[in-house]
């Protein structure tokens, strides 16, 4: 199971990589504008400030041509960066160029299971699709991520986004996702368990004294 923080904030990224389990990054165009009016710089810095294995980079317009961008997005950590794309029918069109020259690619607002079928024709890595955008839309499935997972044949990868809380978290590995990418806050909440946190405590205190014991 992998987990991802959902941030392009550079005081995230840094708690991020001190609870020790998140894996990479992923951003979005969204994300991007909240903290930077050059993506492409901050990516830069993102990915110097950690050794994260893996960031999700969505191409925003922001230097003219979206493919160009994406190229550049990518040459900054070949063995690092994934591109994030749309899963519309322009979208593919770009993600399969940049896949046919080795660039991975994984389709975002994979809202439906054929954005599944789609990636893994196009030789995708992933779909994104947004949990908790899906419980609000009618017209969505409420249970998509065990959609896309039903329907997958290949070593295409689920990684599950707008997650909102705990408990969207966990079952979106139990639908099936091979990962989940969550806010800061979100991920700060997973092992906030009460009986965790009592034992804990009641550990700590079965051998506090005034004294620590000297050993020489």
């Amino acid at each position: 199971m992998t987990i991802y923080l959902d941030s392009a904030d550079r005081d995230d990224v840094h708690a991020a990589v001190r609870l020790a389990f998140v894996h990479g990054i992923t951003t979005n165009p969204t994300l991007m504008r909240a903290v930077t009016k050059d993506p492409l710089e901050h990516a830069k810095q993102l990915l110097s400030d950690t050794e994260l294995r893996e960031f999700y980079y969505q191409p925003c317009g922001a230097y003219g041509g979206l493919v160009e961008e994406a190229e550049m997005a990518w040459s900054l950590a070949p063995d690092r960066v994934i591109l994030k794309i749309p899963a519309t029918t322009a979208g593919l069109t770009m993600a399969k160029s940049l896949i046919d020259r080795g660039i991975p690619v994984a389709l975002t607002a994979a809202q439906t299971p054929n954005a599944m079928i789609a990636a893994e024709a196009a030789g995708c890595v992933a779909v994104i699709p947004y949990v908790d955008r899906a419980l609000r839309d009618h017209g969505t499935d409420s249970h998509l991520v065990s959609a896309l997972a039903r329907v997958r044949k290949g070593g295409t990868r689920i990684v599950a986004a707008s997650v909102k809380n705990a408990g969207q978290f966990t079952q979106a590995y139990l639908d099936g996702a091979d990962a989940v990418t969550a806010p800061l806050a979100v991920l700060e909440q997973v092992l906030e368990h009460p009986a965790a946190l009592e034992a804990e405590r009641a550990f700590a205190e079965e051998y506090r004294v005034e004294q620590p014991i000297e050993r020489g």
